[in-house]
């Protein structure tokens, strides 16, 4: 396992972190219901995310030995509404984990209007504004909060990656972590989206082009730190990006 702050682990070439302290795994950004959404605007898309949603969820279970999971918002895609896929395919998700033994802390996204609907007629899974312990804060990331000393945040929201550029100016994209510095020695880690349509958005120096109030308005950019996902290889370990500005679009 790889530490990127304190007791958050990594492993693999898994889009969840590994929280010791709490004994659980932590997921974002799965947005079950984007195919229907798509399908809706005459966009047909295979539909992928509630199968590797359930991959890649067993498989960090089983790596990290636990059955806790902490989803860290937009699990679902529609704002406006409950999709009849998208309730299917929440549902099955739902049972699937119950019958795995999982216990889940559902923290509520910008896309999780109505999830309660589904969400309450399962005893496992317990829905949330944020996770809090000790000198660790989880929650989504959309809404505007006073980061405080000492602290580690974990959020989603960002769907954060890396595109780097090579010899022949041509742009390779990975989903990546990001590890942001914050004053008084408290962190920001900015967690990969797990929904495979969600490839993300470009990690800079801008403060503008991020969409997370923490991000944008707190976050040292110049020391931030990405742990980029290679699929079937693992996670690397990146420069700062105040050394990468060259080679990242």
């Amino acid at each position: 396992m790889v530490s990127i702050v304190r007791d958050l682990e990594v492993e693999e070439d898994l889009p969840v972190i590994y929280a010791r302290r709490l004994n659980s795994i932590i997921l974002s950004d799965v947005h079950i219901g984007y195919e229907e959404e798509m399908a809706s605007k005459g966009i047909f898309l295979p539909r992928i995310q509630k199968k590797r949603f359930l991959a890649i969820y067993r498989r960090a279970l089983d790596v990290f030995k636990t059955n806790k999971i902490i989803i860290n918002g937009d699990m679902k895609h529609r704002f406006n509404g409950l999709g009849r896929q998208e309730k299917e395919d929440l549902t099955e998700i739902f049972k699937d984990m119950k019958e795995m033994g999982a216990s889940v802390k559902l923290v509520r996204g910008n896309h999780d209007n109505y999830i309660s609907l589904v969400a309450e007629k399962f005893d496992n899974v317990e829905l949330l504004d944020g996770v809090e312990s000790e000198d660790l804060f989880i929650f989504h990331g959309h809404r505007e909060i006073e980061p405080k000393e000492n602290r580690i945040y974990i959020i989603g929201h960002e769907h954060p990656r890396i595109s780097i550029r090579d010899k022949l100016g041509f742009a390779k994209k990975f989903p990546c972590f990001l590890v942001s510095p914050l004053a008084g020695n408290s962190y920001v880690i900015a967690l990969p989206a797990l929904g495979g349509y969600q490839s993300g958005n470009d990690i800079s120096l801008v403060h503008s082009g991020y969409m997370s109030p923490l991000m944008k308005k707190h976050a040292i950019l110049e020391k931030a730190k990405p742990f980029v996902i290679v699929e079937n290889e693992g996670i690397m370990e990146f420069p700062e990006l105040n050394l990468l500005k060259n080679i990242i679009l």
